[in-house]
């Protein structure tokens, strides 16, 4: 909403308010939560929100780009990396998984809460979404290239499949018992995942 480069205080004050409003989801809901619940989260008059985001929908939005664009920031480093294709899927899975577990709250209104927002889906959140599914494809691509994937799997179908499984199994833990830690099952599921693509031996 500011374009304006902030402040050291003012960032802080902005990070306050953007985690109060992924708590105050998490645990009321994006439809229950109130902007005055989240102003008392960060310790800031209900007044001072404005400044800094035009509403809830600002603010879920806000917190969805910044993760995806961590995450994708984060992962590159996998999609430049010399080992196998499997290990590569390995990698990219497990620093998921660990970003789930390191912020339940966040991952919640993520995978739940954002689709209570009617704005979320309707174009907003297109581009970073475009950003993560790139991410997948060029993973996959790569895969392609060195005849690691199966020459005829159609990217965007494969993608797809992907990112369906991967939330499945990170909505089954955020909604029921998170003792068991996800990041050691990424090297399960990738190799389940990769034979399905693996090409014919």
């Amino acid at each position: 909403m500011n374009e304006r480069p902030l402040t050291e205080s003012r960032e802080a004050r902005r990070r306050a308010i953007l985690d109060s409003a992924v708590r105050v989801f998490a645990e009321h809901g994006f439809f229950a939560a109130r902007i005055r619940d989240i102003a008392a989260g960060a310790g800031v008059a209900e007044g001072t929100i404005y400044l800094y985001f035009e509403g809830k929908d600002d603010l879920l939005l806000t917190a969805f780009r910044e993760r995806v664009n961590e995450f994708v920031s984060s992962a590159g480093a996998v999609m430049e990396a010399e080992a196998p294709f499997q290990e590569r899927l390995a990698r990219f899975v497990r620093l998921q998984f660990e970003s789930i577990e390191a912020d339940p709250p966040l991952a919640t209104v993520l995978l739940l809460e954002s689709r209570q927002s009617s704005k979320f889906f309707g174009g907003a959140v297109r581009p970073v979404m475009r950003l993560y599914a790139q991410a997948i494809d060029r993973l996959l691509a790569g895969g392609v290239e060195r005849g690691e994937v199966r020459a005829d799997a159609e990217i965007p179908f494969v993608r797809a499949m992907f990112i369906g499984a991967l939330e499945e199994i990170e909505l089954e833990w955020l909604l029921g018992d998170r003792s068991r830690p996800l990041a050691p099952r990424a090297d399960h599921f990738a190799g389940t995942f990769y034979r399905g693509i693996a090409p014919a031996r």
